[in-house]
């Protein structure tokens, strides 16, 4: 049974090394980090990676938290659909459907897929052109079980696979994993799959005959008093300084020149590519410092564990603190090769693993074959359970945890037990908060003391301790080899009370105890129960060693409990003696027994204690013991809509404790234990109009015994949804799955593009154990192109080719002609002229065929796609329009209608529009169970009609908007598309009420990347809608200006000294409506990293104190601003500017504010007024031509505040762009005001409005606004 948790998937490539707190901070609350920096500005983000597969990937970034994600298929895998899996923990996982199989065989690296973390480590195409990868030679282990000849094949198909390394990057080879290492660059990565992954197979057959694939992860870099608090100056007291022991350091190089460790390297080697084996990032100096430097230049205070140890040094991490998994692996190679007994390795991954990853296959095969001790840090990434990465979760490495001087577990130290087994890592504890030790030249890793020395904190800083504790012992018994060092170790470290065996091992470790005449199995990992094992026992043994000249009795018991304290029942676990007697240098073993008979299922963890007569514990081995349900053999089957077997399927398994693998293919079994299972697999069907998805689920199967469970895909029903009026779905589709068993959640989520026409899916019964729910997200807008043929069923909806013209709203009525393949000659001799030419397309340049058409008169064209090709393509306004119409029909509608037309004559009436009126924004969603007849009617009861009006802002007739959704458990939505709308238009809008949380976001001008989330623009709250509300929502709307918006989601504040202050620069009259000064169509605002030029916006600001200028920004008025101590006057001034075309409103904006402040102990909000605008706009920003018009102003403060009191306002309006002004006539109403604005009798054609308010409250708070062209008034007749 091979368990895989989803959470593994959060920063599966990254290797960290274990470290870095500052010693001035709170010691051990955190890992150092990058230096703080302001606030970014929460606009939308975007990073987009490639898969293996070929296919790209982005995910968006929104403000508040929440993410979007989409996916743009290789060239040819358009029709491939995608699965996305969302744990507990919000990482996100794309999975390509022809990627399933190998994923569940164990072929692929299920890294390689797990979209989040490639995206924090850098794997996305701002940082890569290329995706690195390790491929082994031998098959998965499905593969390996099925015959010889599958070996063969893998091994045959893994050196087709080199020959795609990159030309700058040649492959390396990795021996202890019969491996080798490999970049393919990202416009190779189609070719890579179709190598891996050749049609004509069986899933199974192509699992069994693939070589297994894993991210080549990157790795990153991550003593005074400490070596005391491991008792190292009592073995120097002995005479043990390390002396002839050589211990390999792997990590960022050193400088060889340092005081503490001039003449100590033995010998360096690059593995990185770096020029030399230099420090320039200072935590390999640190680390090597820390195992044997001789702490000259603090004149030996602070001298490392095993001062005299023989230093090698691989650098296999850049001057950058980045390197790969295979140049670590390439490292622990040769550190072997060089006869160490020790190699540190304060390095590792925060992605969880059960120890069978590349790396740490790398230990164990090394370990095994050269007797060389791996010491490694366990990492950074607690205080959660099963948090210890790769190679630390390897079973032969000595893996060390961090306690600070107090010998209290660091909030950071990744905590057990190990994913799969749950066996105990980290296996011991050191010293790892605070660290001081040498610090590289030009270095500033840490916390700088002084230019010798520099303290940092992580499990980075304790694994050399241990490293140097195990040089000692090796010097002392220069016989022993690395299990020995490693019991040594584990088995006489000191046991910490309150701290719980899977956080700890065997504890903070002992160097005086160690050295002393007693050692024991330093672990144990006991063969698994079950409950069902009644009279079956399983023995490990457990060895103690007497070193000493003297006997010794020791008095044994073993106890064990569960994280929670529940203490394992009695006779469970017993042991074969409770007494040993060791004469000296004797060793003895003493059997540990397993009774499964009043076994109850759970973890269990504690101790076998040895101990002398007088009661001191000379030694003891920490023990795992796992008691699981009975485990049952489940075979699935998979059946296609025809009911027929689908040879090879491997539907997903998923219970909580999460995947399932598979042990065998054809038939698919798994071993599962006893429990509640969610089983599920998606097909793609070929319709005549798109294609079809279809999802079996079975959400609840409740496995008691050995059993066969079919997934039938002729068994599910249609996802019908109807509107009040005739609508089409546009852009992608997408459903998903949710399904919660013992605490545990996993979203399954599958999407597709506009060719997928319908959902199908199976109805389930009622879930009785948790909670499960299908949701399927629809986006439906009127029909936008559909051709007729008068008095015959032939009917069909061609698509607009992406630059093609539209038909005007009220359709057109052509004769359809066989124009062949449309060549000049051909049309002409059809007699196109005033017609429709129906075209036999060969995929030949649709813009010329157009041209073509236009020249010899025809009104319209029609490209006919060949079979086995879908006509699909997307519309858009933008762009250099072709000559006439332009569409795609499928090969049987366009055949029906060629064979017709060539018949008789032939007319085809054709309906639609591309500017439809309304819009259907549907979650359909069905909790508990999926009924057998699925129908989800849109109505005003379960809606919200939302009437949302465009405003044109600029030079741009359209717009961009999208609206995202997410379910209440939801972090990712996966269906995004950018949709168009005219600007200067209203439309109606049905949003599904309820639970779903809705963003809308909509950008001025056409952003003509439909595959991509819409990243800039303005952005209204996340928020849902109640059924049967009725709203209107009006974006762009007069005066976009500067403002706090409504909503509390970006408040200004003081806290001590700090001003943050967070204003968006524009914000239009809409409730909740925001946005930034713009750099780039993809989300970024001034502050990014982008120029701002780039679009021609700007925002500047200064802050004031008392009259003095003391901070300017050309972020605008965004970040921490420090201020000096006490109550002062401060005034915050706002300017921007907006030049491009596509801004003819609002083109800048001048606010300053004035407002009192004193030091804050707590965050205190900062009185800065507000104005909003509500003027009586059309769609166009304009107001009619009346002499007079009335504006309404409300003067408010944040959210949070009481409303200002006394306020006295002044409203002023220039019609000539400021050159002069005329003051409104301003009067109160409710808790607002009136302005009556009237139209200067020398202006009669359009004219800008501009706007100049200023506001004072009766604390003295000001504002003063100028909005230049706020609106148009159209002129008078």
């Amino acid at each position: 049974m091979k368990w895989i948790r989803l959470t593994g998937a959060i920063s599966a490539g990254l290797l960290l090394v274990a470290g870095g707190v500052p010693a001035a901070a709170s010691t051990e609350e955190a890992a150092t980090g990058p230096a703080t920096r302001p606030a970014a500005k929460p606009g939308a983000r975007s990073a987009t990676v490639r898969l293996v597969t070929g296919d790209r990937v982005t995910v968006t970034s929104l403000p508040g938290g929440r993410h979007t994600a989409s996916v743009q298929p290789g060239p040819g895998r358009e029709r491939v659909p995608f699965r996305t899996l969302e744990g507990d923990d919000k990482a996100l996982t794309v999975l390509p459907f022809d990627a399933e199989a190998l994923v569940s065989a164990g072929t692929l690296d299920r890294r390689l897929f797990d979209v989040t973390a490639l995206i924090a480590d850098g794997y996305d195409e701002a940082h890569t052109s290329t995706l690195p990868l390790i491929v082994s030679s031998a098959p998965s282990r499905v593969g390996a079980r099925v015959s010889s000849q599958a070996a063969k094949a893998a091994a045959a198909t893994a050196d087709r696979l080199v020959a795609f390394k990159s030309a700058a990057t040649p492959s390396r080879s990795l021996e202890s994993l019969d491996a080798r290492s490999l970049r393919v660059a990202d416009d190779d990565l189609g070719r890579f799959w179709k190598t891996l992954n050749p049609g004509g197979k069986s899933d199974a057959a192509r699992a069994a005959a693939a070589p297994r694939i894993a991210l080549d992860g990157k790795v990153k870099a991550v003593l005074d008093r400490s070596t005391a608090q491991i008792n190292a100056p009592a073995a120097w007291k002995a005479g043990y300084e390390g002396q002839g022991v050589k211990v390999a350091v792997l990590d960022t190089g050193v400088d060889a020149n340092h005081p503490d460790l001039a003449g100590r390297v033995a010998e360096a080697k690059d593995f990185s590519g770096s020029p030399s084996t230099d420090d320039h990032f200072g935590h390999g100096t640190h680390v090597a410092a820390t195992v044997g430097g001789t702490g000259a230049a603090s004149s030996g205070t602070r001298r490392g564990v095993a001062p005299h140890a023989d230093l090698l040094i691989g650098k296999v991490l850049g001057d950058d603190g980045y390197g790969s998994e295979s140049s670590v692996i390439d490292g622990m190679e040769w550190a072997a090769s060089q006869h160490a007994k020790v190699v540190n390795m304060s390095l590792g991954s925060d992605a969880e693993t059960d120890g069978t990853d590349p790396m740490s296959q790398a230990v164990n095969t090394l370990t095994a074959s050269t007797d060389t001790l791996f010491v490694v840090a366990a990492g950074n990434a607690g205080p959660g359970p099963s948090t210890v990465g790769s190679p630390g979760a390897a079973d032969a490495a000595l893996t060390v945890g961090a306690v600070d001087r107090d010998d209290s577990l660091a909030s950071f130290s990744s905590r057990g037990p190990r994913l799969g087994d749950a066996a105990v890592k980290p296996d011991v504890t050191a010293p790892g908060v605070g660290i001081v030790a040498a610090r590289a030249s030009g270095t500033t890793m840490g916390d700088p003391v002084d230019a010798n020395y520099t303290s940092a904190s992580g499990t980075s800083m304790a694994t050399p301790h241990v490293a140097g504790a195990a040089a000692l012992l090796a010097q002392q018994h220069p016989d022993w080899g690395a299990q020995q060092l490693k019991d040594a170790l584990i088995s006489t470290s000191h046991t910490v009370p309150g701290t719980k065996v899977t956080e700890q091992g065997g504890g903070r470790i002992d160097l005086a105890t160690a050295m002393g005449p007693v050692t024991a199995t330093g672990s144990v990992t006991l063969a698994p129960i079950h409950t069902d094992d009644s009279g079956k026992q399983q023995a490990a043994t457990v060895r103690y060693t007497n070193t000493g000249d003297k006997p010794v009795t020791l008095s044994l018991a073993a106890g064990l409990a569960t994280d929670t304290g529940r203490a394992l029942a009695g006779g469970v676990v017993t042991l074969g003696s409770d007494t040993v007697r060791l004469a000296p240098g004797a060793t003895a073993e003493v059997p540990l027994r397993t009774d499964a008979a009043h076994a109850v299922r759970g973890k269990y963890y504690g101790y076998v204690t040895a101990t002398a007569a007088d009661g001191t514990v000379l030694a003891h081995t920490t023990a795992a013991l796992n008691v699981h349900a009975p485990v049952h053999k489940l075979t699935v089957v998979a059946r296609d809509r025809d009911g027929k077997v689908i040879e090879g399927a491997a539907p997903v398994i998923w219970g909580s404790d999460g995947f399932v693998n598979y042990t065998s293919m054809e038939p698919a079994v798994a071993e599962v234990e006893e429990g509640t299972y969610q089983l599920s697999f998606g097909t793609l069907d070929r319709a005549a109009d798109g294609q079809e998805l279809r999802e079996v689920v079975n959400p609840e199967v409740k496995v008691t015994k050995d059993m066969s469970v079919t997934l039938n895909a002729a068994d599910t029903t249609p996802v019908q949804i109807r509107t009040p009026r005739p609508a089409e779905q546009r852009g992608v589709l997408s459903y998903q799955t949710y399904r919660k068993i013992d605490g545990n959640g996993l979203i399954q989520g599958v999407m597709f593009f506009d060719i997928a026409k319908r959902i199908y899916v199976s109805p389930t019964a009622e879930v009785t154990d948790g909670d499960f729910e299908f949701s399927s997200r629809w986006q439906m807008v009127a029909p936008q192109l559909r051709a007729k043929v008068p008095g015959t069923s032939l009917g069909f909806s061609p698509y607009y080719v992406n630059a093609s013209p539209a038909f005007s709203d009220k359709g057109a009525r052509l004769t359809a002609v066989d124009a062949g393949k449309g060549t000049s000659a051909e049309l002409r001799a059809a007699h196109v002229r005033g017609k429709l030419a129906v075209v036999r397309w060969d995929f030949s340049d649709d813009r010329a065929l157009a041209q073509a058409a236009a020249d010899a008169g025809a009104k319209a064209l029609m490209l006919v796609v060949e079979d086995g090709f879908y006509p699909w393509t997307r519309w858009s306004p933008t762009g250099d329009r072709m000559a006439v119409p332009t569409m795609r029909a499928g090969t049987a509608e366009g055949t029906a209608l060629l064979e017709r037309a060539g018949q008789r004559t032939t007319t085809v009436e054709f309906s639609g529009t591309v500017r439809s009126p309304y819009l259907y924004d549907v979650m359909q969603v069905s909790k508990g169970s999926v009924p057998k007849r699925l129908v989800y009617t849109v109505s005003e009861r379960e809606s919200a009609v939302v009437r949302s009006t465009y405003t044109r802002t600029g030079a741009s007739s359209w717009a961009s908007e999208q609206r995202f959704g997410w379910r209440p458990y939801q972090d990712t939505a996966w269906n995004q598309y950018t949709r168009y709308v005219p600007a200067g238009q209203e439309r109606v809008e049905y949003v599904t009420g309820g639970d779903t949380l809705w963003k809308h976001v909509v950008h001025h001008n056409v952003i003509d990347i439909p595959d991509f989330p819409l990243a800039a623009g303005m952005h209204g709250d996340t928020r849902t809608y109640r059924p049967g509300q009725h709203t209107t929502e009006r974006w762009f709307g007069a005066a976009v200006r500067p403002s706090i918006p409504r909503g509390g989601q970006l408040p200004s504040v003081r806290t001590g000294d700090t001003l943050s202050v967070y204003v968006p620069e524009f914000n239009d009259s809409g409730t909740g409506h925001w946005s930034f000064a713009e750099a780039d169509p993809f989300g970024g605002g001034v502050g990014t990293g982008v120029t701002a030029a780039a679009v021609n916006d700007t925002a500047t600001a200064a802050l004031y104190r008392n009259g003095k200028r003391i901070a300017e920004s050309d972020q605008g008025a965004w970040g921490n601003f420090e201020v000096p101590a006490g109550d002062a006057e401060y005034r915050m001034d706002l300017t921007t500017a907006r030049t491009s075309d596509d801004w003819r409103f609002g083109i800048g904006t001048r606010t300053s504010w004035t407002f009192r402040s004193d030091t804050a102990a707590r965050p205190a909000l900062l009185p800065m007024l507000q104005v909003d605008y509500t003027v009586p706009v059309d769609a166009r920003n304009a107001v009619d031509s009346q002499r007079r018009h009335t504006l309404g102003l409300d003067v408010r403060m944040q959210d949070g505040m009481a409303a200002p009191r006394g306020v006295t306002l002044k409203v002023e309006t220039s019609y000539d762009d400021g050159r002069t002004w005329a003051t409104a006539t301003t009067a109160r109403k409710g808790s607002g005001f009136t302005a009556v604005v009237e139209r200067p009798g020398r202006t009669h054609g359009d004219a800008y409005v501009t706007l100049r308010v200023t506001a004072k409250d009766a604390a003295g708070n000001t504002v003063r606004q100028t909005v230049d062209r706020a609106y148009l008034q159209r002129g008078t007749a």
